[in-house]
């Protein structure tokens, strides 16, 4: 091998290099930090306020039966299936057209009982709800299309209330439509509805509905909400990374230290 060789190799790798590095800041260039409404990574390990990690401060008051308990990126929180849950009072920043719900789960079978809201504002009219279905176990989400009881949404793909992890996602965006996904893959879809924006009741809940009734029964954690549809890239990188990373990787480089010393300092 010549010198000439190795010098093109060396271009070629370098050029290759170059082309990954496009592709990956590509992918998060659309996710401005500041699309995060509310992100509850359930790292508290005490106390009855679930902080919110953004700089949003929705953070919310911890009711009921509930644990502090390991969770699958550090702490989580273990809810009872009846009277525990996270309440975040309703505020102008928690009322979206569009959106992306986020959150790693770990869930009882609750088959013919009842719905498991991960989130949920208002119950109807609704705003948004990310939920395990009472009787398939599968991950709906659901919104009113502007009036009462104009129900909107997909419930499909694999039951996920076996006692594992799962990661779960639900997103509203005018182009990409209503969308579920479960460990990072689209498994329902539906076109896009504007949803209802006068929630009833306006409260958002964390672990069930916002007029109860919808309690979740196991483990929660790195729960998020934004006010943008997240592509499937980035589902994936927050699934696989933890929410935290995401915002690392997102933030542009002149926001990048306040960011992430304001996560360290309410994590």
């Amino acid at each position: 091998m010549t010198s000439k060789d190795i010098s093109n190799i060396g271009l070629l790798a370098f050029i290759a290099t170059i082309f990954i590095v496009f592709l990956t800041t590509a992918a998060f260039a659309k996710i401005d930090p500041e699309t995060i409404v509310g992100m509850w990574l359930f790292n508290e390990k005490s106390g009855d306020i679930a902080k919110d990690s953004s700089e949003r401060g929705n953070d919310g008051k911890l009711e009921g039966g509930y644990k502090w308990v390991d969770g699958k990126f550090r702490g989580g929180l273990e809810l009872d299936g009846a009277t525990g849950h996270v309440t975040v009072e309703s505020n102008d920043s928690l009322i979206l057209e569009e959106f992306t719900i986020v959150s790693w789960a770990n869930l009882e079978s609750s088959k013919g009982t009842r719905w498991q809201s991960i989130m949920m504002k208002g119950q109807n009219p609704r705003n948004y709800l990310l939920c395990v279905d009472k009787d398939t176990q599968r991950l709906q989400l659901s919104i009113t299309k502007g009036a009462k009881g104009a129900w909107g949404g997909p419930i499909q793909g694999p039951v996920v209330t076996d006692g594992d992890w799962h990661h779960l996602a639900g997103l509203a965006g005018e182009k990409e439509g209503l969308v579920i996904y479960v460990d990072g893959i689209e498994v329902g879809k539906q076109p896009y509805a504007k949803p209802s924006l006068d929630a009833d009741p306006s409260r958002m809940r964390i672990g069930d509905g916002s007029a109860g009734g919808h309690q979740c029964k196991g483990i929660l954690d790195e729960v998020g909400l934004f006010n943008a549809p997240l592509s499937e890239t980035e589902i994936n990188n927050i699934m696989n990374n933890g929410l935290e990373q995401f915002v690392q990787d997102v933030a542009p480089a002149g926001k990048l230290a306040t960011t992430w010393a304001s996560l360290k300092e309410k994590r």
